[in-house]
């Protein structure tokens, strides 16, 4: 920091001098403000600095050290202390490795002294130790920093604070984000909307997306992970990508670093040139598993046939031998291809190690030429993962994006593309609450529950089909209801019916009464209602599945998916954060597609897809209407008719009045 102009204090209470320079035995005893602390001492004794930095007036406390709430047991008692110390000084962590700030040289991190060069990319972290991991990563990529920041347990400052810190600094173009879980998760998507109204892109890697990982992440924040793909789900509603692993984050945040603004694109049609038919057979590949659209380009085969003779393959394009070392013959192919109104981004196929320049001069030097002229992106890729040469980290500024391999790049497009396209906040339509019932409710093993009756008027009340039933209650004497049969005979007032054997189905008329009698004795065994329910056999085309999450991590959730006993079984499900759009509606129904559903199976009809995303939107109300009492509710199954969705059950269970007090 003293590099960088910065005035560091040291505080020692045992020690006169600290790294050559006089300390001080306290935070107070420096006897003027400072900005920040950066506290390196143990759990116990940093509830003392925070004590002594807050009556010293400073600007803030980073609190390094762990022991905290994520030891649990006494820990989370010394974060409440660490807490009443700092009042309402601002901390960030404890549990954290502090922040790297590149603009100014600030640095109150214990991050290994690795080089984190200035740049555009702002990235937050809940993990301290990839901090380090970052900066080399991002070496190897010639990219920069605008801050790293790591936010550990986030007892006071939290990941959404720091995202509205990085949607309103100048220095930051692009945020990367390290998550672990949302503690405020309406703050934080509310500033994933600010930064998507300031074009600035947001990557998003959720750590603990396997059993296991769940397992870890918490016990390594004290915080709760969430299911993967209800992040993955409600990060694409507010115009969040997801990546992989943390190489994928840099890589698809690589590109948008690189390239300025003005010539960020949709990129409907990529054209890649190279010189090798091995590489252009990859980038096919590549393109169509990362869903990048690589267009055939026939209308161009004359004008490229005219420079390299005997292509039949367009796009890619193989140069051939014939390109090599000639500038002029590059030149002019990528100026065909950058005038296509069906080309909206130039890839050209090279190598971006050191050695790599001289060879390929010619093409280096076409693809700058050719990116002065217009305002497409030219990417230079290579195929593989190289280092980059001081000549391909000068590129960019030269007008051409590198690329350090075949897959980043394409990423990085596609993330490009799926910014600009993201959904903005749609105007919020008010949605009247619905009071919490007090009445037919009925106490189960999952839980308090609505009533099979109950449940059902709400589904209807909120523009969910409903079909056709009788209820029972156990003293009615069974009578053929006003619709026809073969009948659907089951216990009206019980969770999960199916795994007690309390349903029936194909019951005609004659037996209606036999079939009740003997569900009632079913259910004075199992000590559950006696009421029973009639529904007619309807004939389906498939099942599909609507529901609520009330009690999702991130907020209310609607989600929808392939139903019936599938539900659980093929796990196809898409989601979005109550109340929903028909925007989001469509996004969610996207998780359905690699099932075929809206395609058509093996004769089958397809499903009305907007009629589902209209149900998908009338549950996503019904979600903001209940939040606060209803803990879940399954529609399932939503049967798919000739005539429509209609919901055939419905399972509501309660949250308890402990819960909804609270």
């Amino acid at each position: 920091m003293r590099e960088a102009g910065l005035e560091p204090f040291f505080v020692n209470p045992t020690r006169p001098e600290v790294y050559g320079a006089p300390s001080h035995p306290s935070v107070s005893a420096i006897g003027r403000p400072v900005d920040a602390v950066l506290s390196l001492v143990n759990a116990p004794l940093a509830v003392e600095t925070v004590a002594d930095a807050r009556a010293a007036g400073a600007g803030g406390v980073v609190v390094i050290a762990g022991g905290f709430a994520e030891a649990g047991g006494a820990g989370v008692e010394l974060q409440h202390r660490l807490a009443e110390a700092a009042g309402d000084m601002p901390v960030l962590g404890p549990n954290c490795n502090g922040f790297v700030r590149p603009e100014t040289g600030a640095r109150l991190s214990g991050a290994p002294r690795l080089p984190f060069p200035r740049g555009s990319v702002g990235v937050i972290t809940h993990s301290g130790a990839l901090l380090g991991a970052l900066g080399l990563a991002a070496e190897e990529r010639g990219i920069g920093f605008s801050s790293l920041i790591s936010t550990g347990n986030e007892m006071d400052l939290d990941i959404a604070d720091c995202l509205d810190f990085l949607v309103d600094d100048d220095e930051t173009a692009v945020i990367g984000l390290v998550v672990e879980t949302l503690r405020s998760p309406q703050r934080f998507f509310a500033a994933a909307r600010r930064a998507q109204g300031a074009g600035k892109p947001i990557v998003a890697l959720k750590l603990g997306r396997s059993a296991r990982g769940a397992e870890i992440a918490t016990s390594h924040t004290g915080a709760l992970a969430g299911e993967p793909w209800v992040y993955e789900a409600v990060f694409r509603q507010h115009g969040i990508v997801s990546a992989g692993d943390l190489v994928d984050l840099l890589d698809r945040l690589a590109l948008l670093a690189q390239l300025p603004r003005s010539r960020w694109t949709p990129v409907r049609g990529l054209a890649v040139v190279s010189l090798s038919g091995g590489m252009t057979a990859m980038a096919s590949d590549v393109c169509a598993e990362e869903g990048v659209p690589l267009p055939a380009l026939v209308e161009l085969r004359d004008a490229v046939n005219a420079v390299v003779p005997d292509r039949t393959t367009v796009n890619p394009l193989d140069m051939t031998g014939f390109a090599m070392g000639r500038q002029d013959v590059v030149e002019q192919l990528l100026g065909i291809f950058a005038a296509s109104p069906s080309v909206d981004a130039l890839a050209v196929q090279w190598f971006v190690d050191a050695s790599a320049e001289g060879p390929g001069e010619a093409i280096i030097e076409a693809a700058v030429s050719v990116a002065a002229q217009i305002d497409k992106p030219v990417i230079l890729s290579s195929v593989e993962d190289g280092h980059l040469g001081p000549w391909a980290r000068a590129l960019p500024g030269r007008g051409v994006a590198v690329g350090r391999g075949l897959r980043a790049t394409v990423r990085g497009l596609a993330t490009m593309s799926e910014h600009l396209g993201a959904p903005r906040a749609d105007a919020a339509v008010p949605v009247p609450p619905i009071a919490r019932p007090r009445d037919r409710v009925v106490a189960s093993e999952a839980g308090p529950m609505l009533s099979f009756a109950a449940t059902m008027e709400l589904l209807a009340s909120a523009g969910i089909p409903v079909a056709p039933y009788a209820m029972l209650d156990p003293a009615a004497e069974p009578a053929p209801p006003s619709f026809g049969g073969p009948y659907v005979v089951k216990l009206a007032d019980v969770p999960h019916r199916t795994d007690i054997g309390a349903v029936r189905l194909d019951v005609p008329a004659d037996q209606l009464a036999e079939t009740v009698d003997e569900l009632r004795l079913l259910a004075r065994g199992l000590q559950v209602p006696a009421d029973v329910v009639i529904q007619s056999m309807i004939a389906t085309d498939g099942e599909a599945f609507l529901g609520i999450q009330g009690d999702s991590q991130l907020g209310a959730l609607a989600v929808c998916g392939v139903g019936g006993i599938l539900v659980e079984v093929l796990h196809t499900v898409g989601g979005a954060l109550a109340p929903v759009s028909l925007a989001d509606a469509q996004r969610a129904l996207d998780a359905l597609e690699p099932a075929g559903v809206f395609d058509g199976q093996r004769g089958r009809p397809a499903w009305d897809r907007d009629g589902l995303a209209d149900l998908f939107v009338a549950i996503g109300r019904l979600a903001e209407a209940t939040k606060g009492w209803l803990a879940s509710l399954d529609v399932n199954p939503l049967a798919v008719t000739s005539d429509g969705f209609v919901a055939l059950d419905g399972l509501c269970l309660l949250r308890s009045e402990t819960q909804d007090a609270g």
